[in-house]
């Protein structure tokens, strides 16, 4: 990349005001030298001392003239270009997909000497920059490995300007915040060393849910990127645990282009916490650091939520849509269609009531729909009790019966507020509410015929591992049957319940992954469990190593991050329960087109200030020696 600089400043009116100062100062020396001799001339002419006035004259005018330009500020000298901060980009981005990796380490090491040496003077400091900045000397080079997790300039970018100095960066351009550099000072420099890039393509992303239920099928959604070149026809393969559960092929990339490829699976048998793995693979691949992503998994016996209807309707249809489809959760629902007939919802096969019971107990989230008097048999830290509105009265003859119409009125600050912030209430058809909501934080309000006092048809309680979502009314089908804006209206109303309710869903560890995997260089995010605020964590690597981690919730926290860790598969030990972290590889070994930083145009580098007279010693001397000069001249010249 050409170097280019960025700011705006130009030293000139500086230099007119230094020429001025002295101009000043010269002017004052030479008026009080000739004002002072102006009579001692006449007196002493044609005698010695005569002849040595103009010499007394020129020495007080260069002594008060050094005064004058004390007194005014001026210069010592001209003002220099203040040396560059320089800063090396050392993250492990440069290494990818060059091949030969001691060698091309080599190479890049004398690049970037060649380059700080030919753009830098030698007294200028010097600072690496990756997933933090540190002060080095060029002589580090010789040893430095350009294996940092992250590519941050942030705080390369406020040095700079601290010091009060362009900056130089080298990189390869695979940085993540580029927009740092439009802030950089005046004169800055971006110095991108080309990398000639070989054939890679590398598995981006690994999207699945966070639990499974054995025996279920799953689509597993993959994201593969290419690197700087042409990729041909390859394949996805999906492990867990080691073994092979589904295959896709992966078509030809065109360069830095990205896709997703959709793998279906079945989930084996046998409850555990797997590890899943999407592994891609193309012919003459020269970097295998990238082609695996993989995630933690939690199959389970027992279905991840269970829907329960004593009064199945539409509503119960279109919801468990959601709770199925958008969330991808693996659901099972049971329908009372009499007293104590129970079906199985799908197949309608018979199930005792029992056996529902039961398999609610052992849910990790159950949603009550009708007789919410089940609830008191719900230990689960996540449920959802909905009572839909009673059925209207029968009409008698010649009388037209009619509930009550309620339409959706506003969306009141809750831990749902963000999802449902943009649900459209002015084109959502009415419900039957009932009674409304009478505990909880609102979530969603209701006005009869959209006139009166607001009340709650959906409100959540929130405690130390447990999540309740309280729901009232019949009709919310409507809005999902209107399709359009109502429809995603629908969708957007229950996947925000399903997807809250989901983060706590009944779980007997303190503290576990709040994701199912990260990337190496990222902080890990810890998801709280139970009522314990400070929660022991032991990290047991599997390739060799355990670690302690204490983590501290305080107040009404529930979720904390961790310093980042190196890739691997960690064990992840508490008190309630096992989990299991998966570290994948940094994101710099993730192919990405390299970006040209946007910078602002400049004509000349950031200078030092001039250095001031009146903190130099000299002139003091000078003075003294020349008001010294003067004297003995004239008391040699017969002059008082």
């Amino acid at each position: 990349m050409v170097p280019r600089p960025v700011g705006v400043f130009h030293p000139s009116c500086g230099r007119v005001v230094v020429v001025m100062r002295w101009m000043v100062a010269a002017v004052l020396g030479s008026v009080a030298a000739w004002w002072s001799y102006r009579r001692v001339r006449g007196q002493v002419a044609g005698s010695a001392g005569g002849r040595l006035t103009p010499l007394l004259m020129l020495l007080r005018a260069a002594a008060i003239t050094l005064v004058a330009a004390l007194l005014l500020g001026a210069p010592a000298g001209r003002a220099r270009p203040a040396a560059p901060l320089v800063a090396i980009d050392v993250s492990a981005s440069w290494r990818r997909a060059v091949g030969d990796d001691s060698a091309f380490v080599t190479a890049w090491r004398q690049a970037v000497r060649d380059s700080v040496t030919r753009l830098a003077p030698a007294d200028a400091p010097l600072v690496f920059v990756g997933d933090s900045i540190r002060d080095a000397a060029l002589g580090d080079l010789t040893t430095v490995l350009p294996n940092d997790q992250r590519s941050i300039l942030r705080g390369a970018v406020d040095r700079a300007a601290a010091l009060g100095r362009r900056l130089i960066l080298v990189t390869d351009g695979t940085v993540d915040d580029p927009e740092a550099l439009a802030e950089a000072p005046a004169g800055s420099q971006v110095i991108r060393l080309p990398i000639s890039n070989k054939r890679d393509v590398a598995a981006v992303d690994l999207q699945l849910p966070p639990a499974a239920t054995a025996g279920d099928s799953l689509t597993v959604g993959v994201t593969v990127a290419a690197g700087g070149t042409i990729t041909p026809d390859g394949q996805v393969h999906v492990r867990v645990d080691g073994r092979e559960v589904g295959s896709a092929p992966l078509p030809a990339l065109a360069q830095f282009a990205s896709t997703r490829v959709s793998v279906p699976v079945v989930i084996p048998r046998g409850a555990s916490i797997a590890v899943v793995q999407a592994v891609t693979e193309i012919a003459s691949d020269v970097e295998a650091r990238n082609d695996t992503v993989s995630a933690a998994l939690e199959i389970v016996d027992r279905p991840a939520a269970v829907f329960v209807s004593t009064a199945p309707d539409l509503d119960v249809r279109e919801a468990l849509v959601v709770l199925r489809g958008a969330l991808n959760v693996p659901t099972r629902a049971y329908l009372r269609v009499a007293p104590n007939q129970w079906r199985i919802e799908g197949s309608l096969q018979p199930i005792s009531e029992a056996e529902v019971k039961v398999r609610m107990q052992a849910a990790g989230m159950v949603i009550v729909h009708g007789d919410t008097a089940w609830a008191r048999e719900v230990r689960t830290g996540a449920r959802a009790l909905w009572v839909p509105a009673p059925p209207t009265a029968a009409a008698r003859a010649g009388e037209t019966a009619r509930a009550a119409e309620w339409y959706a009125s506003g969306v009141p600050r809750s831990p749902l507020a963000a999802a449902l912030s943009g649900i459209p209430f002015d084109s959502l058809p009415p419900i039957t509410l009932g009674t409304g909501v009478r505990r909880g934080t609102p979530v969603l309000t209701m006005q009869m015929g959209k006139r009166g006092d607001a009340v709650p048809a959906v409100a959540v309680v929130e405690r130390p591992g447990a999540r309740e979502v309280l729901i009232a009314g019949s009709g919310y089908a409507g809005w999902a049957l209107r399709s359009g804006r109502s429809g995603e209206a629908f969708t957007a109303l229950w996947g925000a319940i399903f997807d809250w309710l989901a983060g706590g869903r009944g779980d007997l560890r303190p503290a576990r992954p709040a994701t199912a995997s990260v990337r190496a260089g990222d902080p890990v995010e810890w998801r709280r469990g139970g009522a314990d605020s400070i929660v022991v964590v032991r990290l047991q690597d599997r390739s060799g190593g355990t670690d302690s981690l204490r983590l501290l919730f305080t107040g009404t926290t529930t979720e904390l991050r961790s310093p980042a860790r190196r890739a691997g598969v960690y064990d992840v030990v508490t008190s309630g329960g096992n989990a299991v972290l998966v570290v994948n590889a940094s994101r710099e070994w993730l192919p990405r087109a390299p970006v040209d930083p946007a910078m602002r145009a400049a004509s000349t580098d950031i200078t030092r200030g001039a250095p001031r007279l009146l903190d130099a010693s000299w002139p003091f001397v000078v003075i003294l020696l020349l008001l010294s000069a003067e004297w003995i001249g004239r008391r040699s010249g017969g002059q008082r």
